[in-house]
């Protein structure tokens, strides 16, 4: 209340200093009489949109990812049934930095926290390397979001679209601008705000449109710098000199000695990120319960007071007019007193909270809980300054309790502070921390009556391995019910080894201290295609793992629809995997990239590409030389207004015009008398690609409709290479019974 006010006073304070300036140069001219309307729209000024009205997710729902199998991974949001959508999981920051090696498969509270890795892959200022380190890591200015692709995009509030454009980093993008909004680091304040939403698969809205919030403004999809259908979601504040903002340059990467995804890893810029951009998650989730009316009455009830204030000041000031100099010097020290106040307000200085929980507690136990603040370089603070008290709770308070339910900063010595946790029941809780409407979480903590005993080893994996891609491998420490146990204490070593194939295992001896919660986890490499058998010996105990078969791709089985076509590129070095060790089946193709398959796949050869006719490419980029081939092969023309829009999905006749015309030996018939398909007509521009391609078997087509504006697949652009050249080494239309050299 004291804020909101002292902000109206010094606009009031404000608008007298303009009265007094006008009156040192005229106040026998001036009528001082006030309105109370005009008083209150002339501190007001008009938002370009709808007021702001609160928040919404820019996701709402998604797949738990946790309990997908096999292709399910890899539809589309249209193709996934109700049951496999649900509400988009919680973006927290305890979660995003629980460690992946204390998950244990098939535990219901750990596929949550599995699950909200997988949905927000990247955090706020964080990094790509997957670390478990969470928010403050890196110099990524936004949240990565993957869901699947076609996913709607929401507007996260009411706004005005200032940009809907595509770059080549950011794919297709959209920018809103939110006037008048609260302010994230001080919500009594209103500013400007920029939500952006990148890597869309298409927008719907145009430039200078209003939208209102929960509108769908667009689709995720791939497009740009993405290896994965994501939503790229950020929110930059009014100092930002660009929308959407990065912070750093390709040249300021380089002096540092970083490439573009390390020089984010390492935090290159991070300090632009925390200048010039905020927490978009956070600030949507403080907001989402917003009360208009609430505000509002707090407003006018503080516009009458200071109104009122004004007015009794009003006689007084007409009789001292004639000192107006005066009066000015005095209502600017006000007006810096105002200030003063304001600035002396202290804040929370810290950024996150660390909680070191124990897994598991015996009822009658006690055990210490550690507290310890972490400022925005992810350091632990050690001397913290916040006002107020950290609230303390449990969720479930009837089986476990502690020695007091908040935390002061004089309780934090030297960063840290404890809690006495004492287990009375059998259960689970997490603890809860809340200041300052932020809310932090533990993860959860078991009460438990006994520990059942250690009885065998088992080895659990997904049952396949990528060459050259690490593969998590948990040794579990299993009861007698083949449940994971803490209860492993004996003294020894758990020796590891690969009995079947070839392959080399991170860690080849384990301890007692390597099980704390009955699960140890170890990385298995190999280069080789054959299948590996792991065995662990303890003592006379001898586990031995499934056979864990190879894979190609970890997306990808010999049971795929056109895998071989898949394998046939891989080892002619056409298509490759992504460092995860997935190939993206599903993902669209790009322009330039449907060039890299063509020119790569059908070994042709390539012309430099130091000059570039269009204005939206650049020459010394990955794609100029098959660019550069292209154009001076007639293969490509580009756009009427002068563009190549390179990062644009390539769609299925626009490819297969791409792909004939690098041929030479093709010949297309440019007469097409009968419709190829119901969709294609036969006047159509691509009718003779289509029908070529259908006579010879080359396009994949289940029935009657060829959809010709459907966006290319990285699966389909694969089988159509092959299978063309199928038909140019063998001269006859494609058959299963063919194959390609």
């Amino acid at each position: 209340m004291k804020k909101l006010k002292s902000l109206i006073l010094n606009k009031h304070i404000r608008h007298w200093v303009g009265i007094i300036s006008l009156l040192a140069v005229s106040v026998a001219g001036m009528n001082l009489h006030y309105e109370t309307g005009l008083l209150l729209t002339s501190v007001l000024d008009t938002p370009p949109h709808a007021e702001f009205d609160g928040t919404v997710p820019a996701i709402q729902t998604s797949p738990d990812w946790t309990h997908l199998s096999g292709n399910e991974y890899y539809l589309s949001y249209s193709e996934m049934s109700q049951d496999q959508l649900e509400t988009i999981p919680e973006y927290r920051n305890d979660y995003l930095t629980f460690p992946s090696s204390d998950l244990v498969w098939g535990n219901a509270e750990h596929d949550v926290i599995r699950n909200t890795k997988i949905t927000y892959p990247v955090a706020y200022a964080g990094n790509y390397q997957l670390d478990d380190t969470g928010e403050y890591q890196g110099s990524h200015p936004a949240v990565d979001i993957k869901v699947p692709d076609g996913t709607p995009v929401h507007a996260i509030a009411n706004g005005v679209v200032t940009k809907a454009g595509s770059s080549s980093g950011f794919g297709y993008y959209i920018v809103l601008k939110h006037v008048d909004v609260p302010d994230p680091d001080s919500p009594n304040t209103l500013t400007t705000l920029y939500s952006s939403y990148s890597h869309l698969s298409e927008f719907f809205v145009t430039q200078g449109e209003e939208v209102l919030k929960d509108a769908v403004i667009g689709e995720v999809g791939a497009t740009g710098t993405a290896t994965t259908n994501h939503l790229h979601f950020q929110l930059d504040n009014d100092n930002a000199p660009w929308h959407p903002y990065w912070p750093f340059t390709s040249a300021e990467a380089s002096s540092a000695g970083y490439g573009f995804w390390d020089a984010v890893n390492y935090g290159v810029g991070k300090e632009n990120v925390y200048a010039y951009t905020e927490n978009p998650m956070e600030w949507v989730y403080d907001n989402l319960d917003w009360d208009a009316s609430a505000v509002a009455t707090e407003e006018v009830a503080v516009e009458e007071e200071v109104i009122e204030e004004v007015v009794a000041e009003e006689e007084v000031f007409e009789e001292v007019a004639e000192e107006v100099i005066v009066e000015e010097e005095e209502i600017v020290v006000e007006e810096e007193v105002v200030e003063e106040v304001e600035t002396s307000v202290v804040t929370v200085d810290f950024e996150n909270i660390e909680m070191d929980v124990p897994d598991f507690v015996l009822v009658g136990d006690n055990k210490i809980v550690n507290v310890t603040l972490i400022d925005a370089n992810g350091d632990t603070l050690k001397n913290p300054k916040f006002d107020g008290k950290i609230e303390v709770s449990m969720s479930d308070s009837s089986v476990a309790k502690l020695n007091r339910n908040y935390l002061e900063a004089v309780d934090f010595n030297g960063g840290e502070a404890e809690l006495q946790f004492y287990a009375d029941h059998e259960g689970s809780v997490t603890l809860t921390f809340e200041i300052a409407n932020r809310t932090y979480y533990s993860g959860e903590i078991n009460l438990i009556s006994d520990i059942a005993p250690f009885s065998k080893f088992g080895v659990a994996s997904d049952g396949y391995f990528v060459p050259g891609v690490p593969e998590t491998i948990q040794i579990q420490a299993l009861d007698i019910s083949g449940d994971p146990t803490p209860s492993f204490t004996r003294s020894g070593n758990v020796e590891l080894s690969v009995i079947q194939g070839d392959a080399v295992l991170s860690e080849t001896t384990l301890t007692k201290r390597d099980f704390p919660t009955g699960v140890a986890e170890i990385e298995m490499t190999t280069d080789s295609d054959d299948d590996i058998v792991i065995q662990v010996v303890f003592g006379d105990k001898v586990a031995e793992s499934d056979t864990i078969s190879y894979r190609l791709f970890s997306d990808l089985s010999n049971a795929d629809d056109y895998y071989e076509s898949v394998v046939y590129l891989y080892k002619k070095g056409t298509v490759q995997g992504y460092p995860d060790g997935s190939f993206q089946p599903e993902r669209t193709v790009s322009r330039v990239e449907a060039l890299k398959f063509i020119f790569s796949g059908l070994d042709k050869g390539l012309s430099s590409g130091t000059s570039i006719n269009f204005r939206d490419t650049e020459s010394g980029q990955w794609y100029s030389d098959y660019l550069a081939t292209a154009y001076d092969n007639g293969v490509i023309q580009g756009y009427s207004d002068g563009t190549f829009k390179p990062s644009q999905g390539v769609n299925r006749v626009e490819f297969l015009k791409m792909l004939f015309a690098a041929v030479d030996e093709i010949v297309i018939d440019p007469v097409v008398t009968e419709d190829p398909y119901e969709d294609v007509s036969n006047l159509s521009w691509f009718a003779p690609y289509v029908q070529y391609a259908k006579e010879n078997n080359i396009f994949p087509v289940d029935g009657s409709y060829f959809t010709p504006s459907e966006p290319m697949s990285r699966i389909e652009v694969a089988e159509v290479i092959y299978r063309l050249t199928v038909v140019l080494q063998n001269d006859e239309a494609y058959s299963v019974l063919l194959s390609a050299e």
